[in-house]
């Protein structure tokens, strides 16, 4: 499994490398092409975009492997540790339900997006609309070792305590 999951960081980090770069290179090209040579690039806004999109949704899957998403300390170390860790399952629970509603409605979104392209070059709009699924599927993947890993120290924690 650890090989597994080392391809797959590798995956999203050079995905977002390679987003990040372009993002930066092609606005920074534009920058210069439109103010400096008083001549815009078009094209640029549809690679900007597409750029941005996968750096932003596989970047919030980085974030569910690193455990950087967004959840409420205040409230969990409130409660006796066995019911926050109890607590932090079942938020894992439903953050699974919801990666796998994204999963499931971005796949339909990419279909529409087959039919349309951008507005300067040829690209299928299903291209940033398959940044949404793939990175639910990514969500799904961390989230549910996340999760194996939080049952397993819950029911250790139980058995230390008998």
């Amino acid at each position: 499994m650890k090989v597994i999951n080392l391809m797959v960081d590798h995956v999203i980090k050079a995905v977002m490398a390679v987003s990040g770069i372009v993002l930066l290179a092609v606005t920074f090209w534009q920058v210069v092409c439109r103010y400096v040579l008083k001549a815009p690039l078009p094209w640029s806004q549809d690679i900007i975009r597409l750029s941005f999109t996968y750096l932003v949704f596989w970047g919030a899957a980085y974030c569910v492997h690193e455990k950087a998403n967004l959840n409420v300390d205040v409230f969990l170390t409130a409660l006796p540790k066995k019911i926050g860790k109890l607590a932090e399952i079942i938020i894992n629970v439903v953050l699974i339900g919801f990666f796998a509603f994204l999963l499931y409605m971005g796949i339909q979104f990419a279909q529409t997006g087959t039919t349309q392209t951008t507005s300067y070059l040829p690209i299928p709009m299903s291209w940033y609309y398959m940044s949404i699924p793939s990175a639910a599927a990514f969500m799904i993947f961390y989230m549910v070792q996340i999760l194996v890993e939080q049952v397993k120290e819950l029911l250790g924690m139980g058995k230390e305590e008998q």
